[in-house]
């Protein structure tokens, strides 16, 4: 018919085919072209329907496809749109399918791509989302879970970051949330953790950093909290002491002290004879020094004087 100038392009040549009835579909018409050979893949069909100017867009593309039941799911339809070269990254296939309406919301992005088998997990999401340019730091990551609705809590954040394995101790995720900078000291750390709940008492938040390994003796947990400015003076490391039930008289937090203070003299002790090498000291003159220095010791803390603090240095 085009050698003879009845037709001039397959338009005319689709349309006059549906005239004379002999394609009552656009499903038969495809099956026709590819049956007399001109077309022998989908990507030719849609080259050669975009050519003939009957399909202008994507969206018009899938929902011709899909009305001729060539594609029954998104996933097969991205699928074939990868296949054939229309999508190159899945930033575009995103970008795309939010410019057709498929998809209004990340969320909705986020189911869309674990219902076609793209991501699996949490981790595989965020790797993706992070790979496309999406986000750039893990504040942003947990700003953006936050917004669509997958976090309502910082303690659901952290559960959910242990649960995709990108973090394996409070240590860590202490460690990742100093790197986005929302906490940059150990005080900032435990009232944000006494915001979320996790912490309600200066008892569980001992507990809890003795759990992850960060202090290891009283010694260093006081330490820590001096460092951070939670406690200024001794006296208020003995309230505090106090209040969260480790100790609950002077005496026992005298003992406590003692301890660490023996050990120290312990420590000592083989250094008294160079003190005063002309004269040795005999075992009962260094116990007897041992025995003062105690006195003395107490003498200072029965005053109230604070010189007690050294022995936490």
């Amino acid at each position: 018919m085009q050698t003879v100038g009845l037709i001039h392009t397959l338009e005319q040549c689709l349309n006059r085919m549906q005239t004379v009835g002999l394609i009552h579909t656009r499903e038969q018409c495809l099956n026709s072209m590819q049956t007399v050979g001109p077309i022998h893949t989908l990507e030719q069909c849609l080259n050669r329907m975009q050519t003939v100017g009957l399909i202008h867009t994507l969206e018009q593309c899938l929902n011709r496809m899909q009305t001729v039941g060539l594609i029954h799911t998104l996933e097969q339809c991205l699928n074939r749109m990868q296949t054939m070269g229309l999508i190159h990254t899945l930033e575009q296939c995103l970008n795309r399918m939010q410019t057709v309406g498929l998809i209004h919301t990340l969320e909705q992005c986020l189911n869309r791509m674990q219902t076609v088998g793209l991501i699996h997990t949490l981790e595989q999401c965020l790797n993706r989302m992070q790979t496309v340019g999406l986000i750039h730091t893990l504040e942003q990551c947990l700003n953006r879970m936050q917004t669509v609705g997958l976090i309502h809590t910082l303690e659901q954040c952290l559960n959910r970051m242990q649960t995709v394995g990108l973090i394996h101790t409070l240590e860590q995720c202490l460690n990742s949330m100093q790197t986005v900078g929302p906490i940059h000291t150990l005080e900032q750390c435990l009232n944000r953790m006494q915001t979320v709940g996790l912490i309600h008492t200066l008892e569980q938040c001992l507990n809890r950093m003795q759990t992850v390994g960060l202090i290891h003796t009283l010694e260093q947990c006081l330490n820590r909290m001096q460092t951070v400015g939670l406690i200024h003076t001794l006296e208020q490391c003995l309230n505090s002491m106090q209040t969260v039930g480790p100790i609950h008289t002077l005496e026992q937090c005298l003992n406590r002290m003692q301890t660490k203070s023996d050990r120290q003299l312990e420590d000592s002790g083989s250094h008294l004879a160079h003190l005063n090498p002309t004269h040795p000291t005999t075992e009962e003159e260094q116990k007897g020094k041992e025995a003062e220095l105690r006195e003395n010791r107490g003498v200072v803390w029965k005053e109230g004087r604070l010189r007690g603090v050294v022995l936490f240095s």
